[in-house]
């Protein structure tokens, strides 16, 4: 019996991992799901760091961009996607960028699909070293000492991925990664969209980095729209 077990194991993890994968559909009657992310109450005020490098290019501190909060309460760089979604339309062709620029990671937090390509990029007049980490492993490690210089490399990994550099301290950004194209993150004012989204039940996940994270449970029916308000309260 025991054998039979060790036998049977492997066949379910592979028909798991398959029922997992995603797959490519022409998506027809696609739904969308749109909203806003905002905070009430007691609104947090950003915090500032102080630069101990390179001062001549970077200032003497630079914002945290930990709370970018609009007037009324939207708040951006909340990351918003579809969980365990195994179907619907192709993976984007675009590249992902981060670019290094004015000392600071520019997106703060970044979004993408494993098998785009992530292009890392040196707009600063001195040495940037891009350190990209998941659950503390190393992903990838790039030294840019030249204005200008890009290196393009494949996402192979899925998940929530910090991105620091190891020549000024203070840098710190975020890359989320999924296996599938209905992920984005809020603007400016909190707004956010992902269209194209095959009719059906799904739990939309909602993080931010300072505030964390939250779930929704939405339904997306043929060429319907879910407008959503999503609230972090202080």
């Amino acid at each position: 019996m025991k054998r039979l077990c060790l036998l049977v194991l492997p066949l379910v993890l592979l028909s798991m991992s398959i029922v997992l994968a995603y797959d490519v559909v022409d998506v027809k009657d696609g739904g969308v799901i749109k909203g806003k992310v905002k905070i009430t109450g007691n609104i947090p005020q950003d915090e500032t760091v102080k630069v101990t490098k390179d001062k001549q290019h970077c200032g003497e501190t630079l914002p945290r961009e930990k709370y970018v909060i609009a007037k009324d309460g939207g708040i951006k760089n909340v990351v918003i996607f579809i969980e365990n979604i195994t179907k619907g339309k192709p993976i984007p062709q675009e590249e992902v960028l981060i670019d290094n620029k004015h000392c600071a990671f520019q997106p703060h937090v970044q979004v993408g699909t494993k098998g785009q390509t992530l292009v890392i990029k040196n707009n600063d007049p001195m040495l940037h070293n891009t350190h990209i980490y998941l659950e503390k492993r190393t992903v990838y490690n790039f030294a840019l000492p030249k204005t200008g210089m890009e290196i393009k490399k494949p996402i192979r990994q899925t998940g929530l991925m910090t991105v620091e550099c190891d020549a000024h301290d203070w840098m710190k950004g975020y890359l989320y990664i999924v296996d599938h194209p209905y992920i984005t993150v809020t603007d400016a004012n909190g707004n956010f969209s992902i269209k194209d989204i095959p009719p059906g039940d799904y739990k939309l996940i909602i993080w931010h980095e300072a505030l964390g994270q939250q779930s929704r449970d939405v339904k997306v029916t043929p060429n319907g729209t879910v407008d959503l308000i999503i609230e972090y309260k202080r």
